[in-house]
């Protein structure tokens, strides 16, 4: 009994050294993820993928000439693919590596003011599958009371600095380049194209989906922040231009494309032993 008391006792006085301990960066870096909204917004990325594979599929003429056993499959797949803890640890990595101390606080600062939580709000709010719904009823309603000129400069000038349309339209070429890969492994070695001749016929139409992406993004954009006047959104603008801003921006930016690109190697992957899975069960 009395060993037990001063195991617990020497445990105990052992627990403020191991607590002091700790890096004080890791403590600063999880607030920061959880402040900034990534941590909301990861879990809705799934989801997301989900959404917007079927949103493709009402739209998509070679999509809808797919067996629709296989569109299931293939959007089943996604969760796997684009999981929130992937995308955790891919973000917090990279903080770690590339902020500093400073750099976090700074961010911090402006997370925690009036302005800073709104914004976070919005955009964990306009994160979610339903909005893309959303998205369609409100670019049919712009059409007849479109925002200023002035506005719709400061929210372009807003994406670049948030590098929106930037990494939307990473993800876009990286799925539809996994996709490609997928059904490519499932043919006869002899009918298989070359990888990188599929990467090459991927940038030819790279033009097309930039332009598609950027039209979608600023409208996403008005959507977002369609609460803000137009001084916010410059306030807001001004810490993503700061040297703290911009880099905090670069670094989180950088990890989720990285992030999203390896879920759509994955989710590819998954999608050709499906398809192949599913010819040998028809060749049996």
């Amino acid at each position: 009994m009395r060993t037990k008391a001063w195991l617990g006792a020497i445990l105990f006085s052992l627990l403020p050294i191991i607590v002091y301990a700790e890096n004080p960066k890791d403590t600063l870096v999880q607030e920061l993820y959880a402040k900034s909204g990534m941590e909301k917004q990861f879990e809705q990325v799934p989801l997301v993928i989900q959404a917007g594979f079927d949103q493709a599929v009402r739209k998509d003429e070679r999509l809808q000439k797919l067996p629709q056993n296989l569109t299931a499959v293939i959007r089943a797949l996604a969760p796997e693919a684009f999981t929130p803890e992937s995308l955790k640890a891919a973000m917090v990595a990279e903080l770690r590596n590339k902020l500093t101390v400073q750099d976090i606080k700074k961010v911090l600062a402006w997370l925690d003011s009036p302005l800073g939580k709104n914004c976070t709000r919005l955009e964990e709010e306009a994160s979610t599958p339903e909005t893309l719904t959303e998205l369609e009823k409100f670019a049919a309603q712009i059409k007849n009371s479109p925002p200023t000129a002035k506005r719709l400069d400061l929210l372009r000038k807003l994406d670049t600095a948030i590098k929106g349309a930037e990494t939307n339209i990473e993800i876009a070429i990286n799925n539809q380049v996994a996709i490609a890969l997928a059904a490519n492994a499932t043919l006869p070695a002899e009918q298989q194209i070359p990888p990188a001749q599929i990467i090459r016929e991927m940038a030819k139409i790279r033009p097309q989906v930039e332009a598609a992406v950027k039209a979608q993004t600023l409208i996403s954009d008005m959507y977002t922040y369609r609460s803000l006047t137009e001084a916010q959104i410059k306030q807001y603008l001004d810490f993503l231009r700061s040297p703290a801003g911009s880099k905090y921006m670069s670094v989180s930016m950088a990890a989720f494309k990285k992030a999203l690109f390896d879920g759509s190697i994955k989710w590819g992957k998954a999608i050709g032993e499906a398809m192949a899975h599913m010819q040998s069960q028809s060749n049996v």
